[in-house]
């Protein structure tokens, strides 16, 4: 059966209809999905069964791994998988609880943000618990022009010391050498992607300066540019079934988990995540050429 690409959203998200990810997928298909997630930029499969093994080998073909921290999250015996779960054992949380409240791209924070994350779902609430994803080449594109013009070629800073207490008030605060691991970096505001060569929106939760802009003008642009890339005509929003896996690319997209009653139901979902490389400035602006839907 030849694949098929239900879309999703106008302009970007597809659901990929006919792989199944539990065997070894054909090269050719393979290719197919590849050039479907450059092309879409979220993929949703559904009525997935595959074990760790599969979801790590599965991942792995679109580029080398990144094993997140802190390790305590990992999956015993898959260091490549991340638990993001409510659910306790023996008085210990077996994942991350709360895991990505608030828009933001993955590792945006950090040097080589991640490319790509691959999310299973194997136990959810019985209502809630949704994720939020947004087209930050849409986004981009929409811009007033005098905007685009004032952050194309721009950098803005983010930092996880500033915001770690903010955004996981339920984990430990970051010690001295967590914060020595993670400092402060300055990520272009118009991102190239190295595969696409198109303009995205560049910004999240984690920005709080703008180069050569006073901190005050700053705070205010990157608030705007927060509120604009998140309105509801760039935003698919995804209700997740058992079996559900999503792969999305941190670096045209943010997401956004939502709540659900985390003390009264249970959700257990597991995470490989792509590794990223050194974000590509944007000095001029190359437009997604129509919607993905199209």
């Amino acid at each position: 059966m030849p694949l098929q690409f239900r879309p999703l959203h106008p302009t970007f998200g597809a659901e990929v209809i006919g792989a199944d990810l539990s065997g070894d997928v054909p090269a050719s298909t393979f290719a197919e999905i590849e050039a479907a997630w450059q092309r879409y930029s979220i993929l949703l499969f559904r009525n997935v069964r595959m074990t760790p093994a599969q979801h790590v080998a599965f991942t792995r073909r679109f580029g080398p791994l990144h094993i997140m921290e802190p390790l305590e999250f990992n999956l015993p015996g898959f260091p490549e998988v991340l638990v993001v779960s409510n659910i306790e054992k023996d008085a210990k949380p077996i994942g991350m609880k709360r895991a990505g409240w608030g828009w933001h791209s993955d590792g945006e924070d950090k040097v080589r943000p991640n490319a790509g994350s691959f999310l299973y779902a194997l136990e959810l609430p019985p209502s809630d618990g949704d994720t939020l994803y947004a087209d930050t080449y849409a986004a981009f594109a929409a811009l007033p022009a005098d905007v685009r013009r004032t952050i194309t070629g721009r950098r803005a800073c983010f930092s996880r010391a500033r915001f770690h207490e903010v955004y996981y008030p339920h984990l430990p605060p970051l010690t001295d050498e967590q914060k020595k691991a993670r400092p402060d970096v300055w990520q272009p505001m118009t991102r190239r992607h190295p595969k696409t060569g198109w303009t995205s929106l560049y910004i999240g939760r984690w920005a709080y300066r703008v180069e050569g802009m006073p901190d005050d003008e700053a705070a205010e642009l990157i608030e705007y540019l927060k509120e604009f890339a998140t309105q509801p005509q760039f935003v698919y929003r995804h209700q997740w079934r058992v079996g559900d896996a999503l792969l999305w690319d941190n670096r045209c997209t943010q997401h956004c988990a939502t709540p659900f009653d985390d003390a009264k139901y249970e959700r257990h979902m597991q995470r490989t995540t792509l590794e990223g490389e050194i974000p590509l400035v944007a000095d001029a602006p190359v437009f997604r050429p129509q919607p993905v839907a199209a």
